[in-house]
């Protein structure tokens, strides 16, 4: 049963919920070019992820999170230690883009592939099972790649959006191809127990 109050649930409400409304919010508003006001709403829901990461590491309220089943998703203190390591690179971005997104068109649409991909890094932090694995890494990549075109009249960002796209096809390809002979040789794609198979 999935425990709606562990850390990995909640963080995908909350990025996934601000990442879906911060286009909705455009449409209602009809606005382009500015972005301070995007900007902040994804600012904040970075920020409340971390506070709630940090909250739960603090207090020792950690549960064990199950997702699909038991050997999904562990919301332990390894994870939450690198989901805000990846929370703090997601504040970064955001902040450090502030800038060049001042005049940009379409700004909701960036922030919002900002705080979805951020769901797959948090999701990769928490994974102990090698399928998790591979769709937290999609997760994180497919929006990484519309943001590397985000400049669509600009041939220099649509080269590097193809070749980014073909690189991460092949690396995703490796990785599959990898997980399916640790699966053949050790009957499982938990990686506690692939560790086992290979270590016997």
């Amino acid at each position: 049963m999935i425990d709606v109050t562990s850390t990995p649930i909640v963080l995908i409400a909350i990025l996934g919920t601000v990442g879906v409304l911060i286009p909705i919010i455009s449409i209602a508003r009809k606005e382009t070019g500015s972005n301070s006001f995007y900007a902040v709403i994804a600012f904040g829901a970075l920020i409340a992820s971390i506070g709630y990461v940090a909250y739960q590491l603090a207090s020792d309220h950690i549960t064990q999170g199950i997702l699909f089943s038991e050997d999904v998703l562990v919301d332990d203190t390894f994870g939450g230690f690198f989901a805000i390591a990846m929370l703090i690179v997601a504040i970064f971005t955001t902040v450090g883009s502030f800038s060049y997104m001042r005049n940009k068109n379409h700004p909701a649409v960036y922030y919002s592939l900002i705080l979805l991909s951020t769901i797959g890094m948090v999701l990769i932090a928490y994974s102990t099972d090698l399928v998790m694995l591979i769709i937290a890494w999609e997760l994180m990549s497919i929006p990484t790649y519309i943001l590397a075109g985000y400049m669509k009249k600009d041939p220099s960002s649509n080269e590097a959006a193809l070749k980014y796209f073909l690189f991460g096809a092949l690396s995703s390809a490796i990785i599959i191809y990898a997980i399916s002979i640790a699966y053949g040789l050790t009957g499982s794609t938990n990686i506690g127990e692939v560790i086992q198979g290979f270590a016997t």
